[in-house]
């Protein structure tokens, strides 16, 4: 049982619906019953009326995975860059009322604006007091350097694929596939000589 993610207070932090699931659901589907996870997504996509529907499959498949309490935020999608002090005002009420000692978030090195903000944004309000991990999105990210490796069991990896699977309105998307997220789970496997991984950037590490 790795230490990190035992008896903790775990933030999972997403700019949209869906990041969460792609980036570290088989993390939180490993650890659900050794921690108490907590979700927050800022730009629900609903502007796009092919994405109708997609909050409710956020929720469900957030709770297919094991987390507590799920939040979303109504900011617009594209744009999160000019609601910074929103996206921190947020994080901060987190901070205060929750007090994660984990945080995953997307990566600063990201193609998608959006996600580059809410990195950035986690890192503001998060750097002195909860480790900052950073997650990949096969998509989006780029000049991503994984530090730590998480090792995934033939359930976790099936856990992970079964929430996504929630998000039919995402099924038109030609990245959004089974195939994809099992192939970089395999790549990231690879990496330490085992079947299933997700990796993460350690932007911050505190041991509290």
């Amino acid at each position: 049982m790795n230490p990190l993610f035992k008896e903790k207070k775990i933030l999972l932090v997403g700019a949209h619906p869906d990041d969460i699931e792609a980036g570290c659901g088989g993390t939180v589907a490993k650890y659900n019953k050794d921690s108490e996870f907590r979700s927050v997504i800022f730009a629900p996509c609903l502007e796009d009326p092919k994405n109708a529907g997609i909050l409710e499959e956020y929720r469900k498949a957030s709770r297919f995975l094991g987390v507590k309490k799920i939040m979303s935020q109504e900011l617009p999608r594209d744009i999160l860059e000019q609601h910074k002090q929103s996206v921190r005002d947020i994080l901060h009420e987190l901070k205060d009322r929750f007090a994660p000692n984990v945080v995953f978030c997307p990566a600063l090195g990201e193609f998608h604006q959006d996600h580059r903000t809410v990195a950035g944004c986690c890192q503001t309000i998060f750097r002195d007091t909860a480790t900052i991990l950073a997650y990949e999105i096969t998509r989006s990210t780029m000049n991503f350097n994984p530090i730590l490796f998480v090792t995934l069991s033939d359930q976790d990896m099936s856990k992970k694929l079964e929430a996504l699977q929630f998000y039919k309105t995402q099924y038109r998307r030609n990245y959004f596939k089974p195939s994809v997220f099992k192939g970089l789970a395999l790549i990231r496997g690879s990496q330490i000589e085992t079947k299933f991984a997700e990796a993460f950037e350690i932007v911050r590490m505190i041991d509290k």
